[in-house]
């Protein structure tokens, strides 16, 4: 059974990189994370617990603080903060009690050996589940720690064991070969639909300062 492998990074052996800051630092401005923001506030309104798995000590727990119990797992470093708790360990190794409310996963599949395993537990989690993988990015030259490059839909829904209730693709601009990701929401009822109703009832965006 895998581990919980930090995510989407170059730099994914090498801890400092997330104990210092720098791999959040030089990425918090990704349109990527306008978009993690977004879905948060949208499926998440009525969310009384979260659980973040393979934060890597990404900070964006902090943002949903209308979520009253939120939790980062990584198997190297958890992010820590007064309103999330930090979780060292395993998935498959922890017992979180009962389940969450709400689950999110970002860059963390494409690293895993055993990905549907890993997706499968995924779901165990929560009714509601949101991942996001690189998505379709070139096999050659390798990304460090990708062991799944090109990732596809068609893939994900083999680890998944389904169709995602929604998905969306989100491309960074300047970045044609590694650029895009995918995004795919998982709800326990399959033929639940996303649309505009949810997006009316979303939470209000915070300042844009205090994300980074």
């Amino acid at each position: 059974m895998a581990p919980v492998p930090p995510s989407d990074a170059p730099d994914h052996a090498k801890p400092s990189v997330y104990e210092s800051g720098n791999y959040w630092q030089r990425r918090s401005d990704m349109i990527y994370y306008d978009y993690v923001d977004l879905f948060v506030r949208t499926i998440g309104v009525n969310a009384r617990s979260m659980i973040d798995v393979g934060s890597g000590n990404c900070p964006y727990l902090d943002w949903f603080d209308w979520i009253p119990r939120r939790v980062s797992v990584d198997i190297n470093k958890p992010y820590s903060s007064p309103g999330v708790t930090a979780v060292k360990g395993d998935i498959f190794k922890l017992d979180f009690g009962a389940r969450f409310d709400l689950c999110t996963c970002f860059q963390v599949l494409e690293h895993v050996p055993d990905a549907r395993l890993f997706a499968r537990r995924l779901l165990e989690l929560a009714p509601l589940v949101l991942v996001s993988v690189p998505y379709r990015w070139p096999k050659s030259p390798p990304t460090k720690g990708h062991i799944h490059d090109p990732v596809t839909y068609f893939k994900l829904t083999r680890w998944m064991g389904r169709r995602a209730n929604y998905h969306q693709i989100v491309q960074e601009p300047f970045q044609t070969r590694k650029g895009a990701r995918l995004f795919a929401l998982y709800a326990a009822d399959p033929h639940r639909r996303f649309g505009s109703e949810d997006v009316k009832t979303r939470i209000p965006p915070r300042d844009s300062a205090l994300r980074h």
